[in-house]
């Protein structure tokens, strides 16, 4: 499989300790949004990679075919990498089973509408791969998404962004090639929406009850705050995520290469081990 130079499938394994604190993060709050996110993320990465397989075999173009190889070893590494991170993170703390998450409900909704429009699944891929960018962005961007957090807990999510900005393009231009219609693009972001908000808020809702969380009106004032609040998360992605419905959007209209282009070069003459401590940290050594 031949892979594209730009986009390097870079497999690390992350080492995290025996022992985890149930809240890992500075808040509960932010403790739900990265163990929701980790569970979320492997249906995803899988999804991306059944989907994007699939377009091999129909793709023309050299340099967008080995791309499309790239994006595929990428995401398979971290649904796997994201996989031992729930079991070692999450799941000793909170009755989340990852069977819950499973394609086949996904699949049964995307063949479905895939009997009307043949590349929906490409429109999908698209639409998931959007999400994971815009998120990426915002966390490279600002230190303080992970102000309070141990280093090594930090890292994974450090090397997921750097990739996800790293292929940013690729899903939307196999749609793209596929002569996918802007309607299909917009339905599909709409679907994946609900899909995502539904598996994001379900887990979350499982933590709080477990925590007792679910009672209390001051949990959800500082929720509300997170989310919707000054740099809140929600606040800060809805000007990226609406830009996705313009008529002429690409990825690459997204202004954040800049944000890895000093990764991308220490990686280069790193080692593995090197990468994953350098991780640890906002920038890496060179910066």
């Amino acid at each position: 499989m031949k892979y594209a130079p730009n986009i390097e499938p870079r497999r690390l394994c992350f080492s995290l300790p025996a022992t985890i604190p149930k809240f890992w993060h500075q808040t509960v709050i932010e403790t739900y949004h990265f163990n929701a996110l980790a569970l979320f993320l492997p249906l995803l990465e899988k999804m991306v990679v059944l989907s994007l397989k699939k377009a091999l075999k129909h793709i023309s173009c050299k340099t967008l075919k080995s791309e499309v190889s790239s994006l595929i070893a990428q995401e398979a590494i971290h649904g796997a990498e994201f996989h031992g991170y729930h079991l070692k993170m999450v799941s000793q703390h909170y009755p989340l089973q990852t069977k819950q998450y499973q394609l086949r409900y996904f699949r049964i909704l995307a063949a479905f509408i895939n009997s009307f429009s043949s590349t929906f699944h490409y429109a999908l891929s698209a639409a998931g791969e959007h999400f994971t960018t815009i998120a990426a962005d915002l966390f490279l961007r600002s230190e303080h998404w992970f102000v309070g957090v141990m280093p090594v807990y930090s890292a994974i999510w450090r090397w997921h962004c750097i990739e996800e900005i790293e292929h940013k393009n690729v899903a939307f231009d196999v749609f793209k090639s596929m002569k996918g219609s802007y309607f299909t693009r917009i339905f599909a972001m709409l679907v994946m929406t609900f899909v995502f908000a539904t598996i994001y808020v379900k887990p979350i809702f499982v933590m709080m009850k477990c925590d007792g969380n679910h009672k209390k009106i001051s949990f959800y004032l500082k929720a509300l705050q997170y989310y919707w609040g000054r740099n809140g998360l929600c606040r800060a992605l809805f000007k990226p995520y609406f830009a996705y419905f313009k008529p002429n959007f690409h990825p690459s209209q997204q202004d954040n290469d800049f944000l890895i282009s000093s990764w991308k070069a220490y990686f280069k003459s790193a080692s593995a081990g090197e990468i994953m401590q350098a991780l640890e940290k906002q920038h890496p050594p060179s910066y």
